[in-house]
């Protein structure tokens, strides 16, 4: 019986494959040990861009192609909702089924699950040295965790201990409504149902909307309605495509930081975002009642890490009834640009197991 599992993590741009030979390994989330094992047994691993496959299936034929040996489990992140084992892809237009899967590649068994799955899992079993903390607080044992990613949307998902082992849950809760906190927030929200009417749209603003990285240049046009814009961000702008806006706004406003180009709107966007986000993981937190901790991930934080003020971000995210408790919650930013595909191998362990 072969002892090779596939490992991915499927985006709306890119896919990244990993082959991994698990002979001896036993390793689960309740073991001391976990965080040795993340990437265990790591034969190979390849990133693809969607764009130039038909479907999942056309992708993994060519990962496999140069491959001797052939994987009996599987199991991949999904950016999008999962149902009975099937996906259709929020923003991108695959459906991947796994039954399918399993049966055209000769597996005993294809598990999909929503990248944030995937991502909680992985988080699970980082090393110290991927999580930046933002408050150390204190690990209740027997709490759930939550994690939230900041990536092209917003994807939030949190685990339980169950059965000796965290057992991870999604969510869509990146689409529940904003709530503003403050003037400037309330500002924004009516700059954006002020957009949707002339648009003649429903008037719903998800929290997603505006803590993200499409949500960017959304926060950049409103910081213009109350900022001046200088006239070479401008030129700059105006000129750009649009998938380029965000990182452009990102170096502007780190820019800004090193005095070497001031552009004050770009800096406000990027604050608005962090404390939009704060506000949110209290949230989410509460929701959960993730007195385990909290992780923030996604591929925008890392870039934002010159922004994140911590006391800042711990004043909105300690508010309330319950702020003594909030106070007390480990909070931690994911630098690991892998949690997801990590997540993945290891849950494709406990599907083997």
């Amino acid at each position: 019986m072969s002892s090779l599992i596939l490992a991915g993590d499927i985006g709306a741009t890119k896919t990244i494959l990993a082959l991994y030979d698990t002979t001896g390994d036993t390793s689960d989330t309740s073991s001391s040990e976990r965080h040795n094992n993340a990437q265990g047994g790591l034969l190979t691993e390849k990133t693809f861009r969607n764009k130039e496959f038909s479907g999942l299936p056309e992708l993994i034929t060519t990962f496999l192609a140069d491959q001797e040996g052939r994987p009996a489990w599987a199991c991949f992140g999904v950016a999008g909702p999962v149902r009975d084992n099937r996906v259709h892809m929020t923003n991108l237009d695959w459906s991947v089924n796994g039954p399918a899967l399993a049966a055209q590649f000769a597996m005993d068994a294809v598990l999909l699950v929503n990248d944030l799955v995937a991502t909680t899992a992985g988080a699970l079993h980082l090393p110290k040295e991927s999580l930046v903390p933002l408050n150390q607080g204190q690990v209740d044992r027997g709490g759930s965790i939550g994690v939230l990613a900041v990536g092209t949307g917003l994807g939030q998902a949190f685990a339980l201990p169950l059965a000796n082992r965290f057992q991870p849950f999604p969510t869509e809760g990146g689409h529940a409504s904003f709530a503003p906190r403050n003037q400037e927030q309330i500002g924004l929200l009516q700059f954006l149902l002020a957009s949707l009417e002339q648009q003649q749209q429903p008037p719903h603003v998800s929290v997603e909307q505006v803590c993200s990285g499409m949500a960017l240049p959304t926060l950049y046009a409103f910081q213009l309605t109350r900022y001046q814009e200088p006239e070479w961000m401008q030129k700059k702008r105006l000129t750009a495509p649009p998938d380029a806006l965000t990182p452009l706004i990102i170096e502007a406003a780190d820019a800004t930081l090193t005095g070497a180009l001031p552009c004050e709107p770009a800096v406000q966007a990027v604050l608005l975002l962090l404390d939009i986000l704060a506000a949110e993981a209290a949230n989410f937190t509460l929701k959960t009642l993730a007195t385990g901790g909290i992780f923030l991930g996604g591929g925008m934080l890392p870039r934002l890490l010159a922004h994140i003020d911590r006391t800042h971000f711990m004043k909105i995210f300690c508010r309330g009834v319950y702020r003594d408790m909030l106070a007390n919650i480990p909070v931690f930013i994911i630098t690991e640009p892998k949690t997801a595909l990590i997540g993945a191998r290891q849950l494709a362990m406990q599907t083997k197991l």
